[in-house]
């Protein structure tokens, strides 16, 4: 029963990640500020589009805690050092979203915008965020390469390949990215929607058991 409800916790999460990320490169997108942009500009459009951004990340965080719980459920797996790995970068990324869903929202509820405090929790989420996610999609890649082992593997073994390199190449943009290196969310994000809908493939597979 627990690879079962495993399985479907990692299925939900597989679904949702990849629309939130596509919603929110969308929106972000519209940000014509630019890398010149003063600290108000960017609160101001933060602002803007917190709204529709707030609930998204109220459904995110819930996809992260579901890959947490999922991967404590499969530690007792063959791939059990990507899913240790995927847990750890879980837990660091979801006190991330207290303060973009808690400080955020406060800084925009006040009858003045405090442009510099914005920019202040803005920079503590994005070390949290490259960090977190680095760890969890670099472990659900290397969960992906160990399952390619697994006689009793279930996906295609070239599938696995796939979802190993895509969300193995999308966690190492986002530690390269914490290490300062000139790469964004954009190079990573495509390949981290299609390794996530493989993970969730694989989930859906683990629900499928009988045991």
């Amino acid at each position: 029963m627990s690879t079962r409800i495993g399985g479907v916790l990692l299925l939900l999460a597989g679904i949702a990640l990849p629309i939130i990320i596509i919603d929110y490169v969308m929106v972000m997108s519209s940000f014509d500020g630019g890398a010149d942009a003063t600290n108000l500009q960017r609160a101001e459009f933060a602002k803007g589009v917190y709204a529709h951004l707030a609930r998204g990340w109220a459904f995110e965080i819930l996809a992260i805690c579901f890959v947490a719980t999922a991967s404590f459920i499969f530690l007792d797996r063959p791939s059990r050092a990507g899913w240790s790995m995927a847990a750890v970068g879980a837990l660091v990324t979801i006190p991330m979203y207290a303060v973009m869903l808690g400080g955020y929202g406060e800084i925009f509820a006040q009858p003045e915008l405090d442009p510099d405090l914005y920019v202040v929790l803005r920079g503590i989420t994005v070390i949290v965020f490259e960090v977190g996610q680095g760890l969890m999609m670099g472990g659900l890649g290397l969960v992906l390469f160990l399952e390619m082992a697994n006689p009793a593997r279930l996906l295609p073994k070239w599938l696995l390949l796939i979802g190993g390199l895509f969300n193995g190449f999308s966690g190492l943009v986002f530690l390269a990215m914490h290490l300062g290196a000139s790469v964004s969310l954009a190079i990573g994000a495509p390949f981290a929607l299609i390794g996530l809908a493989i993970t969730g493939l694989l989930g859906a597979r683990l629900a499928a058991r009988p045991s």
